[in-house]
């Protein structure tokens, strides 16, 4: 990597580079949860308040898997770092190659879970949750088709916890960046000219995430550095696994404990008429 993209928290100010590397790390996160948050905007604003009132009733369970993948982001952040430090004193790279690929592998399956588990059980979640007659069937279609992404945002979280693992914060941020913005102009595609609605939205945020990711992944495969994803190196570390697991489901479990506790209060709120729902949906979200 280049030293404008790179940040060494050995050389320089401390202070600073803590700062130059937290900030993107810190935005790329919030832009990660933000994805539902243009959807439910835009459908407000272009499609009905049912279509509000569906995607928003979807939010908190969107921020609960988000939170997850994100959290297991960060144990292949810790466990790539620990190998990377651990490199620098033995020069033996080929531990790194391999924590890097089984961190790639062990995401790509979270991911394919998570799509599962939010897939299968969109209905029966929402019901838990009391969502109205009239905002169920969109909810759960926009669930059903929000759940296909969830493999895309495994990989880009596994993506950006090795780039920040090697000091580079800014190139995911960038990517997220760029995805947003297109997730924001299918979004008005979608739904102004396609004259789509929840399912609009969703598909929307499904072909951002997976630019993100492709684009998260091209740099791995591509860069020629200790931080290069090999899939040509097939060697699945049992340690490695265990390493990320240990500490990447409980910072998801950690991230997603608001949206747990948030889901009694919107249980609440769904015993009122839709119009409350999507209204409270907005400024929830905002």
């Amino acid at each position: 990597m280049t030293k404008q993209k790179t940040i060494d928290m050995t050389e320089g100010s401390l202070p600073k580079n803590i700062l130059f590397f937290s900030l993107p790390l810190m935005l790329t996160q919030m832009l990660e949860v933000l994805f539902n948050l243009s959807d439910v905007a835009i459908a407000g604003k272009y499609a009905d308040y049912i279509a509000l009132g569906a995607v928003g009733s979807t939010t908190l369970l969107v921020s609960l898997f988000t939170g997850i993948l994100i959290g297991v982001g960060s144990g292949v952040n810790v466990r790539v770092a620990h190998r990377l430090g651990a490199q620098k004193a033995d020069g033996d790279n080929s531990a790194t190659a391999m924590t890097i690929y089984t961190a790639f592998t062990v995401c790509g399956v979270i991911g394919i879970i998570v799509c599962l588990v939010c897939g299968i059980f969109a209905r029966p979640m929402l019901e838990a949750l009391n969502t109205k007659d009239e905002l169920i069937d969109g909810a759960v279609l926009y669930l059903h088709i929000y759940s296909l992404g969830m493999s895309a945002m495994a990989l880009y979280n596994f993506g950006n916890g090795v780039l920040s693992a090697c000091g580079d914060t800014k190139r995911p941020l960038v990517y997220l960046s760029a995805a947003g913005v297109l997730n924001v102009l299918l979004n008005l595609f979608f739904v102004i000219v396609c004259k789509m609605a929840a399912d609009g939205v969703a598909l929307a945020s499904v072909i951002a995430q997976y630019v993100s990711a492709g684009l998260i992944l091209r740099r791995l495969l591509t860069t020629d550095d200790s931080c290069r994803l090999r899939l040509s190196h097939r060697l699945f570390d049992k340690k490695a696994c265990k390493g990320v697991l240990m500490i990447g489901i409980p910072s998801g479990l950690q991230n997603a404990i608001f949206a747990v506790a948030n889901l009694f209060v919107q249980t609440g709120v769904n015993h009122f008429d839709a119009i409350m729902v999507s209204g409270n949906s907005a400024a929830a979200n905002a």
